[in-house]
C-alpha cells in the first residue's frame, strides 16, 4: 500500500503515468501551504497530504491530520510550529506595546486607550508576521 512507503515530512514523487488517480480515501482540502504549480492538494488516511501537479502527485507524510481535533493539535505541534509560535508572538508583542504605550500617554492623552490599542495591533501583526517568516521550515 502507498501509506506504507511515505516517510514523515519527505516529498515522494509519483508520476501520472504509473498512478493516474488517487486511491479512494483522499480528500480535496485547502488544509495546508499552496505549492508553485500546484492544481490541488489533498488529504488521506494516515496523515498523508499530497500535492497534484499537471503530471505528477507529491506525497508526504504529516505527523497530524488536521482534519480531527486530535490530529489538528499534534500538526501544530510538529508539522507547523510556525503557526501557535506566530499567534504567541502576536499576542505578547501587542499586549506588552499596547500596556506601555497606555502607561505613556494615560496622563498626556484623554485618546490613551485607542493610542495603546493601534501601537499594539501593529505590533501585533508585524512580530507574528516576522516570527511566521522566520519559524516556517518549507
Amino acid at each position: 500500500m502507498i501509506k506504507d512507503n511515505i516517510p514523515i515530512h519527505k516529498d515522494i514523487r509519483i508520476p501520472k503515468k504509473i498512478l493516474p488517480r488517487l486511491p479512494s480515501g483522499f480528500e480535496i482540502t485547502t488544509l495546508g501551504y499552496e505549492r508553485e504549480g500546484a492544481l490541488a492538494q489533498y488529504r488521506g488516511p494516515d496523515a498523508i497530504h499530497v500535492h497534484e501537479y499537471p503530471d505528477h502527485w507529491l506525497f508526504h507524510k504529516d505527523y497530524g491530520d488536521p482534519r480531527t481535533f486530535e490530529g489538528f493539535l499534534t500538526h501544530l505541534r510538529f508539522d507547523a510550529p510556525e503557526i501557535p509560535l506566530s499567534i504567541m508572538a502576536c499576542g505578547v508583542s501587542g499586549i506588552a506595546v499596547g500596556s506601555i504605550v497606555y502607561e505613556m500617554r494615560k496622563n498626556q492623552s484623554k485618546n490613551a486607550g485607542t493610542e495603546a490599542a493601534v501601537a499594539g495591533t501593529i505590533t501585533s501583526l508585524a512580530t507574528g508576521a516576522i516570527a511566521f517568516l522566520l519559524a516556517r521550515k518549507k
